[in-house]
């Protein structure tokens, strides 16, 4: 009887642990589920990009596809105020935008305390134009004439490079960034009207020249591709036109996702549509 009755508890016992195992290993399993689930909710989260003009906006519509099929959702939005996209950023309401150069965003984290940065290298450069309704080449600006120029520093810099290397004025060394002040000789005593980048192609009757981007001309119904000249590529380059995402996603597998596919043939193929020579995409630097 005593012997039963241990056999009988061992049997109980045994029975016991293996119930206790399995429910532990249930709870492990519930548990790597769980974990999984949270994952792929993770993955599936859209990520909200703005674009920062209806041609930008086509751009990444063409590459949606492409990037859609890496296993990502993408939404697009157009939000065409670089600050008001950049907050957008900073406030979490999207993941990236695509509007901007570095000088610009630089300027944005300097003045607003933010933390934006470029996921790469950019994806493509508009060159400055000089446009006119009234002249033929640069040749014939002669004394006096008026140029119209960007107001905001960055373009504003970057339109008196472009003059310089025209032979038309000469800034002071020593400045990465430019104004009037950093003029050192003004060959035809030129006077450089500053005005909002936009407007430049609307007053172009109003001035004998002015220096703008060609998407401000295509917005006004005019040839993009109708230049004068266009800045020197040493110089565009450094004004490309890149994705912004807050610093913590920088190196997020989706960001690079994105970056290659804007750097596709897709891509390329919206630019030259949209500006031709006036345009570079990446993948031809």
């Amino acid at each position: 009887m005593k012997k039963k009755l241990i056999a009988l508890l061992s049997v109980t016992t045994l029975v016991f642990s293996m119930t206790a195992c399995g429910s532990g290993e249930k709870k492990a399993e519930d548990g790597e589920t769980k974990e999984e689930t949270k994952e792929e909710t993770k993955e599936a989260a859209p990520i909200r990009l703005a674009a920062g003009d209806p041609m930008k906006e086509e751009l990444i519509n063409a590459i949606k596809e492409d990037f859609e099929a890496k296993g990502y959702t993408l939404e697009v939005s157009v939000i065409e105020d670089p600050i008001v996209s950049n907050n957008a950023i900073e406030e979490g309401s999207i993941e990236a935008n695509f509007i901007q150069h570095q000088a610009y965003m630089d300027n944005f984290n300097e003045e607003n305390n933010g933390d934006l940065v470029p996921v790469g290298d950019s994806i493509y450069y508009t060159c400055f134009g000089l446009y006119s309704n009234k002249l033929k080449s640069v040749d014939e600006i002669s004394e006096g004439m008026k140029i119209g120029i960007p107001r905001d520093p960055t373009n504003r810099s970057r339109a008196l490079r472009f003059l310089e290397a025209e032979g038309l004025i000469t800034l002071k060394d020593g400045f990465e960034e430019f104004s009037q002040l950093e003029i050192e000789e003004n060959k035809f005593n030129l006077e450089l009207a500053e005005v909002d980048s936009e407007s430049i192609p609307t007053i172009l009757d109003d001035l004998d020249a002015g220096v703008c981007y060609p998407i401000a001309m295509q917005e006004a119904d005019l040839d993009p591709e109708g230049a004068l000249a266009y800045d020197p590529t040493e110089v565009g380059k450094e004004y490309g036109i890149l994705i912004a995402v807050k610093g913590e996603n920088k190196d997020a597998q989706w960001a690079k996702d994105l970056q290659e596919s804007m750097g596709g043939e897709a891509a390329g193929a919206v630019i030259e549509d949209h500006l031709g020579s006036a345009a570079v995409h990446c993948s031809k630097y």
